[in-house]
C-alpha cells in the first residue's frame, strides 16, 4: 500500500466551501415509513436494508463543492453482522441462565473482542463512504482501540470519572488521526486540556444549579414541586453544551493534508432543535422522526465548512491518480458491519 500523501502547505488564502444538505422531510418520510413497516413485518430482518436506504438518502443529499457523498454498503453485509451479534447475545443468555458464574468470564471475553469490533466497523463505514468516487479509509489498530475504548474507560471508572475527559480526547484523536480520504491522511491535534475545560465547565454548571435549586427549596418550599420541571431542561442544556463543544473542538482541529474544517454550532440553537424535535416525536407518536432527522442534518451541514487550499478539483484528481487496487481488495474482506 502507498504511504499516505501529506501535501505541502499552501500560502494562498483558502477557499471556503460550505457543506449543504438538500433533504426534504416529506420526501424522506416516504422512505422512513416503508422502512418501518417492512422492518416490523419481517421481524427486524429488513432493518439492514432500512439502514442502507437511510444512509444513502442522507449521504446523497449532503454535498460539498457541488458534489454529493455516497454510501455504498450492501444490506447483506450489515445483516450478516447483526445476525452474528444476535446469535452471540442469545448464546450468552443461554449459557448464563444455566451457568451464572460464566457471566464474568464472558464479559471479559467481550471486552477483549470489543476493540476488534470497533476497528472493523470503522473500516467498514469509511470504506463504504465515497466523495467524487474516492473512498475514505481507516487504519486504526486493535491495540490502540483496546487502550481508548476498554482500558481508559476502566481507568475513568476507577478514578470516579477524573480520567473521562482524557478518555474522550484519546477516542476522538484516534478516530481522526487514523482516517483518510484516498491516500491523504487526516489529523487532529486535540489536547486533553481542552476536553477538561469543557467537562469541568459542565460540571461547574451542574453544581451551581444544584446549589441554586437547594436554596430555592429551602427558602420557598412551595416551589419544590416545580423543580423537576426545571431540572430536565437544564440537563438537556448540559448535554447540548458538551455535545456542541466537543463537535466544534474536533472539527475545528481536523486537517486533511493542508485543508481544514470549521464548525460553528451553537449550544442554545442545538438545544432548541433537540428539545423541539423530542417534543414533536413524542406528541406525534414517532411520526415526526423523519422531520426531526432532516432538521438535525440540515443544522449540522449549515454550521460546517471546509477551508480548501488550492483547487478542490485538482486535489480530488490527485487522489484518483494515487488510489490503487488495495481498496477494492480490502472491501471484499470487510463484509460485516456491527453498527458501532
Amino acid at each position: 500500500m502507498n504511504k499516505p500523501v501529506q501535501p505541502k502547505l499552501s500560502m494562498q488564502e483558502p477557499q471556503v466551501l460550505d457543506f449543504q444538505f438538500h433533504g426534504k422531510a416529506g420526501e424522506f418520510f416516504r422512505i422512513w415509513i416503508v422502512n418501518l413497516c417492512l422492518t416490523i413485518v419481517t421481524l427486524g430482518i429488513y432493518s439492514a436494508w432500512a439502514k442502507v436506504r437511510t444512509h444513502q438518502y442522507f449521504y446523497g443529499h449532503t454535498s460539498l463543492g457541488g458534489s454529493s457523498f455516497e454510501y455504498t454498503a450492501l444490506p447483506m453485509q450489515i445483516l450478516k453482522g447483526r445476525l452474528i451479534a444476535f446469535g452471540l447475545f442469545i448464546l450468552y443468555q443461554v449459557i448464563t441462565s444455566f451457568f451464572p458464574f460464566a457471566a464474568f468470564p464472558i464479559m471479559l471475553l467481550f471486552a477483549a473482542i470489543l476493540p476488534w469490533i470497533i476497528v472493523r466497523s470503522m473500516m467498514f463505514r469509511h470504506f463504504n463512504t465515497r466523495y467524487r468516487n474516492i473512498r475514505f479509509g481507516f487504519d486504526g489498530s486493535y491495540v490502540q482501540a483496546l487502550i481508548a475504548y476498554v482500558l481508559l474507560p476502566i481507568g475513568s471508572a476507577c478514578t470516579a470519572g477524573l480520567l473521562y475527559p482524557y478518555t474522550a480526547c484519546r477516542q476522538q484523536r484516534w478516530l481522526a488521526n487514523h482516517s483518510r480520504f484516498g491516500d491523504t491522511q487526516m489529523s487532529a491535534e486535540l489536547k486533553a486540556g481542552a476536553f477538561y475545560s469543557i467537562y469541568l465547565s459542565a460540571l461547574f454548571l451542574m453544581i451551581s444549579t444544584g446549589v441554586l435549586f437547594f436554596l430555592v427549596q429551602t427558602a420557598a418550599p412551595t416551589l419544590t414541586p416545580l423543580i423537576p420541571l426545571v431540572i430536565l431542561p437544564f440537563y438537556y442544556l448540559v448535554y447540548a453544551y458538551i455535545k456542541v463543544q466537543v463537535m466544534n473542538l474536533t472539527l475545528n482541529n481536523l486537517r486533511l493534508g493542508e485543508h481544514c474544517f470549521e464548525s460553528r454550532m451553537r449550544t442554545l440553537a442545538y438545544l432548541w432543535i433537540f428539545i423541539s424535535n423530542t417534543f414533536a416525536i413524542v406528541f406525534t407518536l414517532g411520526l415526526a422522526t423523519p422531520w426531526a432527522m432532516i432538521r438535525s442534518a440540515n443544522y449540522r451541514a449549515t454550521c460546517t465548512s471546509a477551508h480548501i487550499h488550492g483547487d478542490l478539483d485538482q486535489f480530488v484528481q490527485a487522489q484518483q491518480d494515487q488510489q490503487n487496487a488495495f481498496g477494492e481488495e480490502l472491501g471484499e474482506t470487510l463484509d460485516l458491519e456491527f453498527g458501532v
